[in-house]
């Protein structure tokens, strides 16, 4: 389910997965939270010549744009899920960040019970709770330690 969530956005974030091609900004607005601006406008791949005539654009959104663009602006984008996305490290660091987050949230009270239900009586959770906060601590040191690779990536892969 993690992989699922957060597996293609990832690669798309890092610049390893997703088609290339040219973001048009149309118009940007905000979200409800600070960080979830999105813009809209065309996607054009980058395996469709400019002599064309723009048959392969398609209207989008751009997730998580590194700035608010003016209209008109064009940014090297990847398509995952009918959604662009710019190469980003920080990015692609709170991505697994919330990734492992996710999977420990539902990977360590799914273990909890399991554990209880094979044994027939329900276990003390006290070293659940505890395992989960150092888990916890362990994703966020990992998104820290992601952020280079996550850097190099979409440098080299863009």
């Amino acid at each position: 389910m993690v992989w699922l969530l957060f597996g293609a956005r990832l690669g798309a974030l890092t610049g390893v997965a997703g088609p290339t091609g040219t973001f048009v900004v149309t118009g940007c607005y905000g979200g409800l939270e600070q960080t979830d601006t999105r813009c809209g406008g065309t996607y054009t791949p980058s395996s469709v010549p400019s002599s064309s005539g723009g048959s392969a654009e398609r209207s989008t959104q751009l997730h998580s744009p590194a700035d608010e663009y003016l209209p008109g602006t064009r940014r090297n984008v990847r398509l995952v899920g009918g959604a662009a996305f710019e190469p980003s490290p920080l990015s692609a660091a709170e991505h697994v960040t919330f990734a492992i987050w996710t999977a420990v949230t539902l990977g360590l009270p799914g273990h909890w019970l399991l554990t209880s239900a094979r044994r027939g009586r329900l276990r003390g959770g006290d070293g659940y709770v505890f395992v989960w906060l150092a888990s916890l601590v362990g994703a966020i040191a990992l998104g820290v330690l992601a952020l280079p690779v996550a850097w190099i990536l979409a440098l080299v892969r863009g």
